[in-house]
């Protein structure tokens, strides 16, 4: 907590906001005096007393970092700038970020997490031109990915995109497998806070899962996909497990409908159906984008000449 930062006051803000006193949240964990000068900004505590006042307002680590996301000066200056990004994409100025993007990695001390952020705002866009810049980036990142052994967050979807967009012969199958093999040892739905970082493993195995299938791994991929799909049954709890569930389904009809296998075909029929009603019964637009998107990907790699109903 010795970083230079707002934690203190922002903790007040929020003791403040939950009606709780000084002594109250105190406690025996630490003296109130102490307690003024953190919420003063003027000293630090360690992670163990904070977790410990956190309890004392009724709060976990997750809650509070949520609120400081909401409060910190630092945080919004950075929700300002990213929807700075955001808005020009939705107005359309696609080489306005592309060029904003550019200048960031055009100096010398750009941070990772920028760089991260930049990969993220190429994918969105669907940036497929070469450039320096940009392939240097990746080529800094996954470095970076290869070289830790505990992903965060933003890490976890930057690898994703790498893998997305990658080749056969850019990543080995024994790398994907332990990639695989990491996310089905992370996702679990054991509290909130693990479910919460369950979505990002998620997409990640399913990146994985889809690079096996379409590089023709496919008996890996089977094994993979069932042991996904196990998984998922089990943690009923997960953020979002239907459309995981789904998703792990329609990857393993198109290793059957890779092999033309019918069995392809009857998986592909049923995530249809999921796509199909999520659309109907919302009726916004962009389900039925995603549902036409489906389907279109389950025709080209269908090698059955049966059709796919739903």
């Amino acid at each position: 907590m010795n970083e230079k930062n707002q934690h203190g006051s922002i903790f007040k803000k929020l003791r403040e906001e939950r009606g709780y006193k000084l002594k109250d949240v105190a406690g025996d964990v630490i003296s109130t005096r102490t307690l003024m000068r953190f919420e003063a900004d003027e000293t630090s505590i360690s992670l163990a007393i904070f977790e410990k006042l956190l309890e004392n307002c009724g709060l976990l680590y997750l809650d509070y970092l949520a609120y400081y996301y909401e409060n910190s000066t630092k945080e919004i200056k950075k929700r300002e700038y990213v929807n700075k990004y955001i808005n020009l994409v939705q107005s359309g100025s696609i080489s306005e970020v592309v060029n904003e993007c550019k200048k960031e990695l055009k100096k010398t001390d750009i941070y990772y997490s920028k760089r991260l952020e930049i990969l993220y705002y190429m994918d969105i866009m669907g940036w497929k031109e070469d450039s320096v810049l940009f392939n240097e980036n990746k080529r800094i990142i996954s470095e970076k990915l290869e070289l830790t052994n505990k992903l965060g967050w933003d890490e976890i979807y930057a690898l994703s995109i790498l893998i997305s967009n990658g080749k056969k012969d850019e990543y080995s199958v024994e790398y994907i497998d332990r990639i695989i093999e990491d996310c089905l040892k992370n996702i679990s739905s054991e509290n909130n806070f693990i479910r919460f970082m369950g979505i990002a493993y998620c997409t990640l195995l399913h990146t994985a899962l889809a690079f096996l299938s379409r590089n023709g791994y496919f008996e890996l991929a089977e094994k993979r996909c069932k042991e996904t799909l196990q998984l998922y049954s089990q943690n009923l709890f997960l953020i979002s497990i239907e459309s995981m569930y789904n998703t792990a389904l329609g990857i393993l009809a198109k290793v059957y409908l890779r092999q033309n296998k019918k069995e392809g075909v009857e998986l592909a029929s049923k995530a249809m159906k999921y796509y199909s009603i999520l659309a109907e019964i919302t009726d916004i637009s962009y389900y039925k984008h995603v549902s036409d998107h489906v389907y279109k990907s389950f025709c080209e790699v269908n090698k059955t000449g049966i059709d796919i109903e739903f």
